[in-house]
């Protein structure tokens, strides 16, 4: 990633890689198309956050339509919307003034979950797209322009059990000034946590916060964008110097990809559907990329499958952990496959006893408060993974 994803944007062709030369000059004086434009450069890479995930803001002044005045507004990418496809009108817009005025209301971190009732009467005008969850974390971080997002570069770091001292490593060795902001939920007592750290540490730019993404940003929307995307190759050459360093991935492989892995797929992706659509019907997608083959063929695949997801934003996608199905390419056939997956209802069973796992664990808790589309606090698909 690191080499190929700056050589794929070209940073002098910032207002022409997407629309035309009319078009572009257009943006400079509208705010809010810039933002859109930021916004869909930074989700056309899933390397970069996936589909869903993270969020894009601009601090910006617009006539008030009461007074004519112009006043400060919060534009932040609304609940459920994606980066990459988002438009204009799928940004949440709301008075600074009155997202400020919020601390002063806010009763501590066991009701932080009423502030969210707030948010819609903070809307400016007639907008009335509803904001996410995160919408103070950007209100209270004092930059005209912030990104949060979900590299899996970034969460490699920020999901490690050392990750804080990883990150003083990686700061050291580019000259970076990343500060480390403990896990806490989404919310307000995390947007204060953010906003004090910044103040504790002047001159800072970014943010990793433990377990669960990157926050960078800049004074103008190409140096925020710019910003982000310099951090997240920074952070992907040094864990592929560290893993270069650690050799061999997942213990290693136990079973080599099959020559065929694809008609492979094609003969038991029907029955496997099938099984697990008893209560709602599902579309399979085969992923057969080489991270997948990597570690669905290491030895401690099924081990690691077990430990669940290591970020709240990946689990929103593909559940708590996969299903595993033992099977050895070498030595069985896809009859013993089938069997393997239980196609007269073994599967759906196995499938139905990791959704029971979600809602005891109530791991679907952030589902709730961070909506990433149609059905995100329903049952959604759990991804698998062959053997």
């Amino acid at each position: 990633m690191p080499e190929i994803l700056m050589s794929e944007i070209k940073e002098t062709t910032y207002l022409k890689d997407l629309w035309s030369d009319d078009e572009a000059g257009k943006l400079a004086d509208n705010p809010l198309a810039l933002l859109r434009y930021r916004s869909n450069l930074l989700g056309a890479d899933l390397r970069i956050t996936n589909f869903g995930g993270g969020n894009t803001s601009s601090k910006i002044e617009l006539p008030d339509p009461f007074t004519g005045a112009p006043v400060r507004v919060l534009a932040v990418k609304g609940s459920g919307g994606d980066i990459g496809s988002i438009r204009e009108s799928g940004f949440a817009l709301l008075y600074m003034d009155r997202l400020e005025q919020l601390k002063g209301i806010y009763r501590g971190e066991p009701h932080e979950d009423e502030m969210v009732g707030y948010y819609p009467l903070s809307a400016f005008g007639e907008n009335r797209v509803a904001a996410s969850i995160d919408t103070p974390l950007h209100a209270f971080l004092p930059f005209p322009h912030v990104d949060h997002l979900h590299p899996d570069w970034a969460i490699a770091l920020a999901a490690s059990a050392n990750g804080k001292q990883k990150l003083g490593e990686f700061n050291k060795k580019f000259g970076r000034k990343l500060v480390w902001v403990p896990w806490q939920r989404p919310g307000f007592e995390l947007a204060l946590l953010i906003e004090n750290a910044v103040k504790e540490n002047p001159g800072t730019d970014g943010i990793i916060l433990g377990g669960h993404g990157l926050f960078t940003w800049g004074i103008t929307q190409r140096e925020c964008y710019l910003n982000s995307l310099h951090t997240i190759d920074q952070m992907g050459k040094f864990i592929q110097e560290h893993q270069a360093k650690k050799g061999v991935l997942f213990g290693g492989l136990e079973h080599a990809p099959l020559a065929d892995r694809k008609s492979v797929a094609i003969q038991i992706l029907p029955g496997l559907r099938g099984a697990m659509s008893s209560n709602r019907r599902v579309v399979a997608h085969y992923a057969g990329d080489p991270d997948a083959l990597t570690f669905a063929g290491s030895k401690w695949s099924r081990d690691l499958g077990a430990l669940g997801t290591s970020c709240p934003d990946h689990f929103l996608r593909t559940r708590v952990c996969p299903m595993f199905v033992r099977w050895n390419p070498a030595k069985e056939d896809t009859s013993v496959l089938d069997a393997h997956q239980g196609t007269g209802g073994g599967v759906s069973r196995r499938v139905q006893e990791v959704l029971r796992r979600v809602d005891n664990e109530r791991l679907s808790e952030a589902a709730r408060l961070e909506p990433v589309g149609r059905d995100h606090s329903g049952r959604g698909p759990v991804r698998l993974w062959q053997k």
